[in-house]
């Protein structure tokens, strides 16, 4: 299964939360990504999802 990065192409790191404000991945996930395993990516999609959640609720 392929899984798909969750860039929008909106690149820009977050000084406050060290996060890519368009896809909530970090710099290191980020260059990592192309050589992370499907089962990686899919754990790092999590986290995207908890930071999104988290960044709304602020």
């Amino acid at each position: 299964m392929l899984v798909e990065s969750p860039c929008i192409g909106v690149c820009h790191i977050s000084k406050e939360h060290q996060f890519c404000e368009g896809c909530f991945r970090s710099e290191e996930e980020i260059s990592k990504w192309i050589t992370l395993s499907d089962e990686q990516k899919k754990e790092i999609l999590q986290l995207v999802t908890q930071r999104q959640i988290n960044l709304i609720s602020f």
